[in-house]
């Protein structure tokens, strides 16, 4: 008797709500975007920037009944656990303390009025970076059909004047040069893991450095006539200011 009173009283409340007005939404939004971070990280001490170095705030895309996209709505975001090394403005700026030693993760999240809360949004608090390294070798020669990981690491000092690697900066890698009779650009592309290829003409591709600060792309030649391939690899600072060693250069040759 209990089950059944319980499922009539459900379909009691199904039925009122079906029959009953639609529920208001808050400023007309139906749903709204996960957190849009400028960057993956910020600097110690310093604010939330975008690729340009310019600072940005956090944002929340806001979507109506029939998906169209609407004004930008007015948010607040705040960290899930306090207390915090970043603290954020009204205007969604972020700032991260100047008294943090080591690299660290904020969770981060989002409202929109007084129903509408994001997903955890992850965001490094990490030193300036001020170098870009190679971690696999400069030259190496392989057989055709070759395929070869392309390492780099990103490092920055603490603030005990140690050298630690740094996550959440991008690296940008491109291919600069592919030689040999008869070679062309479409005879090697950049790949995330030697098999997955996103378009055929991937002559650049992305990567973010992890929490060992690496990031990595796989070059893989396919042609029959190429020599030797050159790429190469950059990356900026927080502040888009280029890193010591920016502009490594890989080269892949063919051997017989």
């Amino acid at each position: 008797m209990r089950t059944r009173a319980l499922l009539l009283a459900v379909v009691a409340a199904a039925t009122t709500l079906s029959c009953g007005d639609v529920p208001t939404l808050d400023e007309g939004i139906a749903y709204i975007s996960p957190i849009i971070l400028p960057a993956p990280a910020v600097a110690v001490g310093d604010q939330l920037r975008d690729s340009l170095g310019n600072v940005t705030p956090l944002r929340i895309e806001a979507f109506g009944r029939n998906d169209e996209l609407l004004p930008d709505p007015v948010a607040t975001f705040l960290p899930t656990i306090v207390p915090s090394p970043v603290s954020i403005g009204a205007d969604g700026i972020v700032t991260a303390s100047d008294t943090v030693t080591a690299v660290q993760t904020v969770q981060l999240v989002g409202r929109v009025g007084g129903r509408l809360q994001t997903t955890t949004a992850s965001l490094f608090v990490v030193p300036q970076p001020d170098s870009l390294g190679r971690t696999s070798p400069e030259v190496t020669a392989r057989p055709l059909p070759a395929i070869d990981t392309l390492n780099v690491m990103v490092t920055g000092l603490n603030r005990s004047n140690t050298r630690v690697p740094v996550p959440g900066i991008i690296v940008r890698y491109r291919i600069t040069g592919v030689f040999g009779t008869g070679a062309s650009s479409a005879s090697a592309v950049l790949t995330l893991d030697g098999r997955t290829v996103s378009r055929p003409d991937s002559l650049a591709a992305v990567d973010t450095t992890i929490d060992s600060g690496i990031a990595s792309r796989t070059l893989v030649v396919a042609g029959t006539n190429v020599d030797s391939v050159v790429v190469i690899v950059r990356a900026r600072s927080l502040r888009n200011e280029p890193l010591k060693g920016d502009s490594l250069r890989f080269v892949l040759r063919t051997a017989p």
